[in-house]
């Protein structure tokens, strides 16, 4: 009987270890695979970590299409435009990714047209402007993968950026050479730079701001919609001194003296790797929007005006002619005939679709530039234009009667007053983001024809961007007396979107503004 009961409680407790120890081998496969899975996502996310490492240490890291340095992951195997690095049982893999808009050719990135292969165009709505890459993580047999999407701080964050809050040196008697200085740097800028541009009475900045430089204030500017606007300057003052000239800004927006730095590229050239040949114009270029049609005249093409479909890429680039330009710019007077083999082009009219137009030299705007908006002004497509130049970005201002060479000299050759053209453009409105790359957003003749009639307001809608600080008009603490007031008003489109390939800043690092890890890494 006792043989028996130990026989029977031997059999019972030989069941239950059994099954304990099935159940337990099940759930070490459970958890095994758990840790598989955090390990793997920790690789993809030391993959994304290694990848921002390199953009630190150069931020056009992107456009070489390199591999990273591969330490050691024998397990898995590397692929073109890839790499592999492993320490243990885990590995990732960062992949960069070609762009939804590339060239329908270019299915991996191009070292030789790394804008077009990487960078995502307008078509891709908030994307624009962003690269991503594809990091997989391996820990065991799991997988997982991130996708990062890269942007960089951007001009258009502001509607107004300057680097420099003083008269562009080439616009000055003698083109000085110390006028790239800050009004705090030691030494300061040379006595040959002129005297302060001064933001005045009547001035709206309606956006957020960002100078390099110290604001000149001379009145009552106003600076701001609400404290959402980042005002982001190193110090403002009334740089002229004395009771003419009151420092009294309305500072409605939030005032940041401790920004980080941006800096303009060099110059445009990147545009040329993505312009299609039909749209790559050489010479003086006339362009008339209309809708997502335009009107070219082309200097080089016989001065015919021909309708021209817009560009697939919306991209539009105008440059010298081999012989040359041969025209130095100057506000006082400008020559509007001369610059036939000028990378000069002339844009007014209405769009409905995004384009970008780049030029060698000057854009010149001849004309209201608009879009559609409803009732308060406001955009209601997302059509969104780009105004690029190596040089100036301008308002056409022609002057009736014979003007000096010099900054208001205006009563030249026995004219009494020199006054406006009746070709010049009163009240301007213009929906675009400019940037003027080595130069200044500017008004032809802005110092001349205030008496008759006023020119008014020029009212941008988008925003601002140019080396130097360049004048509009020309007034004091009561307002403006030639030229025109300023209203400056930002786009909020341009926070998330922008125009096609608009150019970024060249010292600001890029940053991921989202991370999405994909259901498969066979579907990423």
């Amino acid at each position: 009987m006792t043989m028996l009961l130990a026989l029977f409680v031997l059999t019972i407790t030989t069941l239950i270890l059994g099954g304990t120890y099935m159940a337990v081998l099940n759930d070490t496969h459970l958890s095994r695979n758990d840790v598989d899975q955090k390990r793997a996502y920790a690789a993809a996310q030391a993959g994304i970590q290694a990848y921002n490492y390199q953009l630190n240490q150069n931020e056009n890291f992107w456009q070489t299409c390199q591999t990273l340095p591969n330490a050691a992951a024998p397990a898995v195997t590397t692929v073109p435009g890839s790499t592999d690095v492993g320490g243990g049982f885990e590995t990732y893999r960062v992949t960069p990714m070609v762009a939804s808009t590339a060239p329908s050719n270019d299915n991996q990135c191009d070292t030789t047209n790394a804008l077009a292969t990487m960078i995502e165009g307008s078509q891709s709505g908030t994307a624009a402007g962003s690269f991503r890459v594809k990091s997989t993580g391996t820990s065991g047999n799991v997988s997982r993968t991130i996708i990062a999407q890269y942007k960089p701080p951007s001009f258009l964050n502001f509607v107004y950026y300057t680097d420099y809050e003083t008269a562009d040196p080439a616009t000055l008697p003698n083109d000085p050479n110390d006028c790239a200085r800050h009004y705090s740097d030691s030494p300061g800028r040379g006595s040959n730079c002129g005297g302060p541009i001064n933001f005045i009475t009547g001035d709206s900045i309606n956006g957020p701001l960002h100078s390099e430089d110290t604001l000149s204030i001379c009145g009552s500017p106003v600076f701001g919609r609400s404290i959402a606007d980042s005002i982001q300057a190193p110090a403002y003052t009334s740089e002229t001194g004395g009771s003419g000239c009151p420092n009294s800004p309305s500072m409605v927006g939030t005032y940041n003296a401790h920004a980080t730095s941006i800096t303009p590229p060099p110059d445009n050239s990147q545009l040329l790797t993505v312009v299609q040949s039909a749209y790559h114009f050489v010479g003086k270029t006339t362009i008339v929007l209309n809708g997502n049609t335009m009107n070219v005249t082309n200097a080089a093409a016989g001065d015919n005006n021909t309708l021209v479909q817009w560009p697939t890429n919306g991209v539009i680039y105008v440059s010298t002619a081999l012989a040359g330009c041969g025209v130095v710019y100057t506000p006082f007077n400008p020559s509007y005939t001369a610059d036939t083999n000028c990378g000069n082009v002339y844009v007014s009219g209405n769009y409905t679709s995004s384009l970008t137009i780049a030029s060698d030299n000057d854009v010149i705007i001849d004309g209201s530039i608009t879009t559609t908006v409803n009732g308060s002004g406001v955009p209601t497509t997302n059509a969104l234009l780009g105004l690029i130049a190596n040089d100036f970005v301008r308002i056409y201002h022609p002057v009736d009667g014979t003007r000096g060479t010099t900054n208001g000299d205006c009563n030249g050759s026995g004219q009494t007053n020199v006054t406006n053209d009746s070709a010049s453009l009163y009240n301007p409105k213009i929906y675009a983001a400019i940037l003027a790359v080595n130069h200044s957003f500017t008004v032809d003749n802005y110092d001349c024809g205030g008496e008759s009639p006023a020119l008014g307001q020029l009212y941008v809608y988008g925003a601002i961007a140019q080396l130097f600080r360049g004048p509009v008009g020309t007034g004091g603490s009561g307002g403006a007396s030639n030229g025109y007031t300023k209203s400056y008003n930002y786009d909020d489109r341009l926070a998330s979107e922008e125009p096609p390939y608009f150019l970024n800043p060249v010292s600001a690092q890029w940053f991921v503004s989202r991370e999405t890890e994909c259901d498969s890494a066979s579907t990423c």
